[in-house]
């Protein structure tokens, strides 16, 4: 019987053994933040090409959805200007500038039912502490061709140190999104491929942000949109040439990096700089890539199965 026994014992303790260590591999895999899932394929998911984008917005940079009005902007080399782009044919149908500011590195834009906030937060070398977030009336831009804004100022807590880089820096940003009764930014960690969220409240003022959570997403965030009906912030990014999606859900309206974390990657036929993101109301988004060397600016639509 004690001959019996003994063989049976150590299958089960081999077999408790492979399960424990099993779950301490999945448990230290964990951040704080939220849960990370990784799907190196896209079998559900299509990225599709809608239209190139013509030299006037050459380096569209972020992207916004006003019911029906895609809406765009360039970063550091172009005019404080916003572009409403024709989906089918790629056509700037119309641009309305803001008066009253200066393009040093617009970097995204966002929005909520009342205003327009173009995010000039990029600071590839470390040494900005004029970040600004510009706030335009969207009953204003509806009716004029020239706008004006007001001021959102804003510096990071964790920045103390100002000293001139080359894409070293973890204090640059390139996505913001609105959620409800705030704004919120992921940096784009040149340093450590991590994104940190910090929270911006959308009154004008001076704000002094301090990071509520970051995660190990192991690459660089370039693009975001929140979409209230599937409440999802989708992110995008790159590294090393390899472009992706992250999908942020089931997290608690004060910190979008608490809940599931899911990052994708994704193949594209054209440019690669992806950059703007606006998500639709059917829960598909369209994506703007930047023109890069041998394609031009592109429009592409993302759809998830």
């Amino acid at each position: 019987m004690n001959k019996l026994l003994k063989p049976m014992e150590k299958v089960k303790m081999m077999y408790l053994l492979k399960v424990f260590l099993l779950v301490s591999i999945l448990y230290n895999c964990q951040s704080d933040s939220g849960d990370l899932v990784v799907n190196n394929g896209n079998g559900d998911l299509t990225i599709v090409k809608v239209t190139s984008l013509p030299s006037e917005v050459d380096e569209t940079s972020g992207l916004i959805n006003f019911d029906g009005r895609i809406i765009t902007h360039n970063d550091s080399s172009g005019e404080p200007s916003l572009y409403e782009l024709n989906t089918e044919t790629g056509e700037v149908m119309r641009k309305v500038t803001i008066s009253d500011i200066e393009n040093i590195d617009m970097e995204d834009i966002a929005q909520d039912d009342d205003y327009i906030y173009l995010c000039d937060i990029g600071n590839n070398s470390n040494t900005r502490d004029n970040q600004a977030i510009y706030k335009i009336s969207k009953a204003d831009y509806l009716i004029k061709d020239e706008v004006t804004a007001q001021k959102i100022s804003i510096s990071y807590q964790e920045q103390t140190d100002f000293t001139r880089t080359n894409k070293e820096t973890n204090f640059d940003a390139e996505a913001v999104v609105n959620i409800d009764d705030a704004l919120f930014l992921f940096t784009k960690n040149w340093g450590d491929n991590q994104t940190a969220v910090y929270r911006i409240p959308k009154e004008a003022g001076v704000y002094s942000l301090s990071k509520i959570d970051s995660f190990d997403i192991k690459g660089l965030i370039t693009g975001a949109d929140y979409n209230a009906e599937t409440q999802t912030v989708l992110l995008t990014g790159y590294l090393d040439f390899n472009t992706f999606v992250v999908s942020l859900t089931n997290f608690s309206k004060s910190n979008p990096l608490g809940g599931r974390i899911e990052k994708k990657s994704i193949n594209v036929s054209g440019s690669i700089q992806i950059e703007g993101v606006a998500a639709n109301p059917d829960g598909s988004y369209y994506l703007s890539a930047e023109a890069v060397s041998g394609f031009s600016a592109i429009l592409y639509k993302l759809t998830f199965q």
